[in-house]
């Protein structure tokens, strides 16, 4: 189940926008956070991740259609 919210608090953090072919650099799959299409992510990116689904933060990673729709949500408030 997706859950699309804005979020009132601007110090916290917006989704990352990952992409969705693999690479040198983007060898780890990651899921969106809001229609789970596969993404490819850096170590560091990874590591972003793994943190936050062990702490039970949502996930950070957005596909590029679901990053859009999260703007427009959030621009109408």
């Amino acid at each position: 189940m997706s859950t699309v919210r804005s979020y009132i608090d601007q110090t916290q953090q917006r989704p990352v926008a990952a992409p969705s072919i693999m690479t040198d650099d983007t060898q780890h799959e990651v899921r969106c956070g809001m229609c789970a299409k596969e993404l490819y992510v850096d170590d560091e990116g990874y590591r972003l991740y793994m943190d936050a689904i062990t702490s039970g933060l949502d996930n950070p990673f957005r596909c590029e259609v679901c990053r859009e729709e999260y703007d427009d949500l959030a621009y109408e408030g």
